[in-house]
């Protein structure tokens, strides 16, 4: 059982549990008291742990309101699945239909009756054509409902639950087949699109005034690389929107936005870098004790990034934590207990 917190990168548990059961799961989730929004995968342990953990906290006026969003990243790799073996089936007949041809060709040259040949080619080369038509349907029509589980849409607009449900309904209708029976329940699933719900109320809160959100959020869109550049008026679009100079009310406007923009996170795909992590380990030990897994975490949250957003900084300094050191050597042999009363009286000095 694996917990990461997105923004840093924080192993904030990793588990050798018994079952993957909803008690486990809420045992696991319970301490997690200021939790507002779980992404997972659609298992029914998780699902009904969180909802569950939802559901008391009503009782409490206080706590804040937990929300569950289903992971994009296993509905993606679901659809990837399925259309990977949707060309294998299209390369075999293409490959079929070209062996068919050699055939003629073959017989032709040897002056035998190529009428049989040429047949069977025919009908080779039907088949592979529809397959390979119908592949390009299921790609376009995935492509569509891929588009619409996106924080932006194709001309910079915020998306919205409204207009991804508009998109994904028609996509349905050409993702077909028992192959797509699990995409489908993903996308119909209301869960898929909650991180819209609750990116919509943080900017609201952010920035009160509609026309500023918007402006600043197209803004934000624009420089972090969302356009396509091939379209001159666009490269210029971009240049004006990224180039211009911000008053300071504009500025504190767009730092709010961004903020916000950038601590909205659709997928558990963190979750599966440390599974990897995991899997290589198990792959040579096979067993994974407890211990082992502590010091995987342990390991890993002290560890600096080589590149990206969080480069020279381990998960733990993302995080924010103030320690003395960061080392996993020296964290190793450092009591816990001073840890733990350090952070204490930081958390007591705010």
């Amino acid at each position: 059982m694996v917990g990461i917190e997105p923004a840093s990168m924080t192993a904030v548990f990793c588990e050798n549990a018994a079952d993957r059961s909803a008690r486990t799961w809420e045992k696991q989730l319970a301490s997690f008291d200021r939790l507002e929004f779980a992404i997972s995968d659609a298992a029914l342990g998780i699902s009904k742990a969180v909802s569950q953990l939802a559901q008391a906290r009503l009782d409490d006026p206080l706590a804040p309101t937990l929300e569950h969003g289903l992971d994009v990243f296993h509905t993606t790799m679901e659809a990837k699945c399925v259309m990977r073996k949707q060309w294998r089936m299209t390369e075999a007949a293409w490959e079929k239909a070209e062996a068919a041809d050699r055939e003629v060709a073959r017989s032709k040259q040897q002056g035998i009756d190529a009428r049989g040949a040429a047949h069977t080619a025919h009908a080779a080369w039907g088949r592979a054509t529809a397959l390979f038509e119908q592949a390009e349907h299921l790609e376009a029509a995935w492509g569509r409902a891929h588009a619409a589980l996106d924080l932006f849409r194709a001309d910079g607009q915020l998306n919205d639950r409204g207009h991804a449900r508009a998109e994904i309904a028609e996509a349905l209708k050409g993702l077909t087949g028992a192959d797509w029976s699990k995409v489908r329940n993903f996308l119909d699933d209301p869960r898929s699109l909650s991180f819209l719900d609750r990116v919509h109320r943080r900017l609201a809160r952010a920035e009160p005034d509609a026309g500023w959100r918007e402006a600043m959020a197209w803004r934000w869109w624009l420089l972090h690389g969302r356009v396509r550049c091939s379209d001159p008026l666009r490269r210029l679009v971009r240049a004006v929107g990224r180039d211009r100079k911000l008053s300071e009310p504009e500025q504190a406007s767009f730092d709010r936005v961004s903020a916000v923009l950038g601590d909205t996170f659709r997928a558990s795909s963190a979750v599966e870098c440390m599974n990897s992590v995991l899997r290589m380990q198990q792959s040579r030990h096979k067993v994974m004790t407890q211990p082992m897994l502590d010091l995987k975490r342990l390991y890993w949250n002290s560890h600096e990034f080589r590149s990206g957003p969080r480069k020279k900084a381990c998960p733990y300094q993302a995080l924010g934590l103030d320690w003395p050191t960061f080392d996993f050597w020296t964290l190793l042999q450092t009591d816990p207990k001073d840890l733990t009363q350090r952070l204490s009286t930081a958390r007591n000095t705010e």
